[in-house]
């Protein structure tokens, strides 16, 4: 099945919210869908196999979403714990990948990279830390 063209009114008691975005999120599309229901010639519905396909289009576009949504909460928990990890290595010696070792007397936070400051002043990044003593 394939679309022409799309019109889309709306009546005064109708309001519209518009996006500075080219994507389509599931409210949209189920609007699109729902709209396209209803305007459906009544002497030539749409096919039963298009619908079909229109329906698991839509239930598909809803998993990728909510898969999308655990995957941005899991990222923020990972962070946090990668917070709590570092502030728990304050006062502690550790050794990097180079070999080199310090006392670690602070803490980096640079977007997502959460790293410590040794007490040379240099700025070690978590993924590269080897070794942790007291």
């Amino acid at each position: 099945m394939s679309i022409s063209g799309v019109t889309y009114t709306t009546s005064s008691s109708e309001t519209t919210a518009s996006s500075s975005t080219d994507t389509l999120d599931k409210n949209t599309f189920l609007k699109l869908f729902t709209t396209q229901l209803k305007n459906q010639d009544p002497l030539n519905p749409m096919d039963s196999t298009a619908f079909t396909a229109q329906l698991a289009q839509f239930s598909s576009l809803e998993q990728l979403y909510n898969v999308n949504t655990n995957l941005n909460n899991l990222i923020t928990s990972q962070n946090t714990l990668l917070h709590g990890m570092a502030v728990n290595l304050i006062g502690k010696t550790v050794t990097t990948e180079d070999g080199s070792s310090g006392t670690v007397t602070g803490i980096s936070f640079d977007g997502d990279e959460t790293s410590v400051v040794l007490d040379s002043n240099k700025t070690v990044s978590l993924t590269d830390i080897t070794k942790i003593s007291s």
